[in-house]
């Protein structure tokens, strides 16, 4: 049977990287225009990651040649179900583009609009391309399109606070690209070859290395600056909490999974090579069980709405971090199936905390009591989006934390268990004061007091968001049985 895979996995990356280049034309008549061509580039994107994952659901995984040379010496895009999460990465930018629409009135002067929805469609291709890449050279440069887009979206606010956080994220950023370039090099002498299955079949035929171990232990580090595990996190509390609210949805529950994506590319590339990844999952699991703990630690303590929101990205960036580790079936289903729920469930809060933000002028827990009187849905949508985190069911990260307690039993390391539930517990006391301050305290602000629902075009996409919060925890067995079949071979790949 034909299939289609090969022939539109191009156009996957192709689209909102072309996309970003027509932006500054089409908005030059008219700089609403660049909104509505985003949210059709956004939406097109979306509909052919799903036809793609269509084809691999029914065919198995497919990659695609480009410029006329076969792998492994041409570049290589490869579909497999890890993959597949580009379907809802780009379903989720298709929310954030217009909830921006209304939310760019009051927060960037129209000159810059332009340059902002060419951003987040270059942003998109980065992390499309990212996802898809099956050469290691173009994992470093559609890593540096993501990482440069983001950069400038944080700074696109103009501010002067705003500047210093995007640099401080590009000086960690720039150490994290630094260490992918060199073990790219590395990887390149040692097996002459840049196709990631190919660097991996070469380095299985020859003897394990120190210079093969530094490579991957290299690469190891990189990604997980990039995902801001804890201690590393230092660039995303600023970043995220500065940034306008839509570039704050795509960096907290997008951009961060380019480190997870990444360190699951060194599992596949260290199959099969004999090259022991124990000590690697030790690491993972004390760092991932420590950023559980950390991260909503600190959140407790933060008043404004979006810094807390930050620090909780951190927190369940371990879950994540913490199911990789532990590397037993129930766990790393958990973890991978977390990366799009979290992404789900952070674009859901940071939209609802834009939308309270644009509507009432303030960001902090005490100025804000009493606001789920006034902006009843968008609370509600909140409140859910809190629901999920702290991770009760039926919500969607109720399944996910689920599945990576079990993994920690099933991996005979109960231990970690404990930090689950004390980050549970953490991330619970900070999402009940912020429940308290909406619901069940009075208005001490008069914009509070007076504040109205924010229009449709920021109502609709949260509302929707959180639904769909709540329609993944009851139906939670789908991500589980997709993902399943590739964490199976995973493991059988790497021994376990």
């Amino acid at each position: 049977m034909t299939t289609l895979g090969p022939t539109l996995l191009p156009w996957l990356v192709a689209l909102p990287l072309a996309g970003a280049a027509l932006v500054p034309i089409v908005a030059r008549r008219d700089a609403r225009w660049a909104g509505g061509f985003t949210f059709a580039v956004a939406l097109a994107t979306t509909a052919l990651a799903s036809v793609l994952v269509a084809q691999l659901a029914s065919q198995g995984p497919f990659s695609a040649d480009l410029g006329g040379w076969a792998a492994p010496y041409g570049i290589e895009l490869h579909f497999d179900r890890f993959a597949a999460w580009t379907m809802a990465l780009a379903a989720l930018f298709s929310f954030v583009i217009p909830f921006s629409w209304r939310y760019l009135d009051a927060t960037l002067p129209r000159e810059r609009w332009a340059p902002f929805y060419a951003l987040m469609l270059l942003n998109l291709g980065g992390l499309l391309g990212f996802s898809v890449t099956g050469d290691l050279f173009n994992l470093f440069v559609t890593m540096e399109v993501v990482s440069l887009s983001s950069y400038a979206l944080v700074a696109v606010a103009g501010r002067g606070v705003a500047a210093w956080a995007a640099l401080k994220y590009l000086l960690l950023g720039a150490v994290s690209s630094l260490l992918v370039l060199f073990a790219v090099g590395l990887l390149f002498a040692l097996t002459g070859s840049l196709n990631l299955a190919d660097v991996s079949v070469r380095l299985a035929a020859a003897e394990p290395s120190g210079a093969a171990l530094l490579a991957l232990a290299s690469l190891a580090v990189a990604f997980l600056v990039k995902a801001a595990l804890f201690p590393l996190h230092v660039w995303l509390p600023d970043a995220h909490a500065i940034a306008p609210s839509p570039v704050s949805a795509v960096l907290s529950g997008l951009v961060v999974k380019v480190g997870i994506v990444g360190l699951l590319r060194v599992l596949q590339l260290a199959a099969g090579t004999g090259i022991s990844l124990e000590p690697l999952n030790t690491v993972l699991m004390v760092l991932g069980a420590t950023a559980i703990v950390m991260g909503a630690f600190l959140a407790i303590f933060q008043d404004d709405i979006k810094l807390m929101l930050a620090y909780s990205t951190i927190s369940n960036i371990g879950y994540i971090v913490l199911g990789i580790g532990l590397a037993s079936p129930f766990a790393l289903i958990g973890a991978f199936v977390h990366v799009f729920n979290h992404a789900l469930i952070k674009v859901t809060l940071f939209l609802a905390a834009g939308a309270i933000i644009h509507q009432t002028g303030y960001r902090t827990l005490s100025d804000l009591r009493g606001v789920a009187r006034r902006m009843p849905q968008t609370a509600a949508a909140m409140a859910i989006g809190a629901v999920s985190i702290v991770g009760l069911p039926p919500t969607a990260g109720f399944v996910c934390k689920w599945y990576i307690a079990l993994g920690a039993f099933e991996a005979d390391q109960g231990g970690y268990g404990f930090a689950l539930v004390f980050g549970a517990l953490f991330i619970f006391v900070y999402y009940v004061r912020m429940l308290d301050a909406f619901f069940f305290r009075s208005p001490v602000r008069p914009e509070v007091a007076d504040a109205v629902e924010a229009p449709w075009s920021m109502r609709a996409p949260v509302l929707v968001l959180a639904a769909a919060c709540l329609v993944l925890g009851v139906l939670g067995g789908i991500p589980i049985g997709f993902v399943e079949p590739a964490v199976v071979d995973l493991l059988a790949a790497l021994g376990r």
